[in-house]
């Protein structure tokens, strides 16, 4: 019977990786209202385990929150009172 040997971590990998159980938090896409079958209201993230997020992720209605803002996403608004020079 042979032995297995566990091989190094690649080089430059520096992410620890997450477990299928553990939450991660996720940036939501700006108009989407509803993300994991529950609404989100006016939150901006929502932690998820990789199975939550699963579906929502390969739809592109949520980001991981550690990553930049997907380009191919509207800009966030402002809302009147913002004191962005807009109102």
């Amino acid at each position: 019977m042979k032995k297995t040997v566990s091989a190094p971590a690649a080089a430059g990998v520096t992410k620890p990786a997450v477990s299928a159980t553990e939450a991660v938090e996720y940036r939501i896409k700006p108009g989407v209202t509803w993300i994991n079958g529950k609404p989100v209201g006016d939150q901006t993230t929502i932690a998820l385990t990789k199975i939550e997020a699963a579906f929502d992720l390969g739809l592109g209605r949520i980001a991981p929150a550690s990553e930049p803002t997907p380009a191919d996403w509207p800009a966030a608004t402002a809302a009147p009172g913002d004191a962005d020079g807009r109102d």
